[in-house]
């Protein structure tokens, strides 16, 4: 399968986001976050990066400028720079909205959901240190975390995270059940025909 100029990039904690989006940027893909951003912004506020104030700050944001601000805005600024750098196309991590994923679909994009069992992403997280305050979360609070997370409130009013809602949306679901990140990145180059 071929990828298109836009992906979406979703899926679990410690499920390989990350390391999808590193490899197409390998591929000439330029790579970014939306919980980049965001973390770019608490810091600017002053708050540590914790998955309630990620959570928090990112609801606020879709309240006052639509749940698909963060995706739009995104793929805008790619556009506007791709033909300066030169990219085969946008990776687009932390896809955590059905409207986020809509908005890549609606730009021809496709959205990637990742997943593996619970306890060998949480294993993968703490083994890979990666510094953030939300990964410090004992196994019962993280799993409690991604919980709120997968299923928004009754009374939400499209901005809480909905990461079933993603899920259920995806075009490509991988589970990253591999031994070793070399053998995932193989399954990668391999289901996409990367060279």
């Amino acid at each position: 399968m071929k990828l298109p100029e836009i992906i979406g990039i979703a899926g679990t904690s410690g499920a390989g986001k990350d390391t999808t989006g590193h490899l197409l940027a390998k591929y000439g893909y330029k790579f970014t976050s939306l919980s980049d951003t965001l973390r770019a912004e608490l810091d600017i506020l002053g708050l540590e990066h914790t998955r309630e104030n990620l959570r928090g700050l990112s609801s606020q944001w879709h309240r006052e400028h639509g749940a698909e601000y963060l995706t739009l805005r995104t793929i805008m600024k790619y556009q506007n720079e791709k033909e300066s750098f030169d990219y085969k196309g946008l990776a687009i991590g932390s896809i955590r909205r059905p409207a986020e994923t809509k908005v890549i679909q609606e730009h021809s994009g496709i959205v990637l959901w990742l997943d593996a069992d619970r306890r060998v992403r949480f294993d993968r997280i703490q083994a890979a240190h990666r510094g953030r305050a939300e990964d410090a979360a004992s196994f019962e609070q993280w799993c409690a975390d991604e919980d709120a997370e997968m299923t928004p409130p009754t009374d939400d009013d499209g901005s809480a995270l909905n990461m079933a809602g993603v899920r259920e949306m995806a075009d490509v679901a991988i589970d990253n059940s591999f031994e070793d990140e070399a053998h995932f990145d193989t399954h990668i180059l391999e289901l996409f025909e990367l060279d």
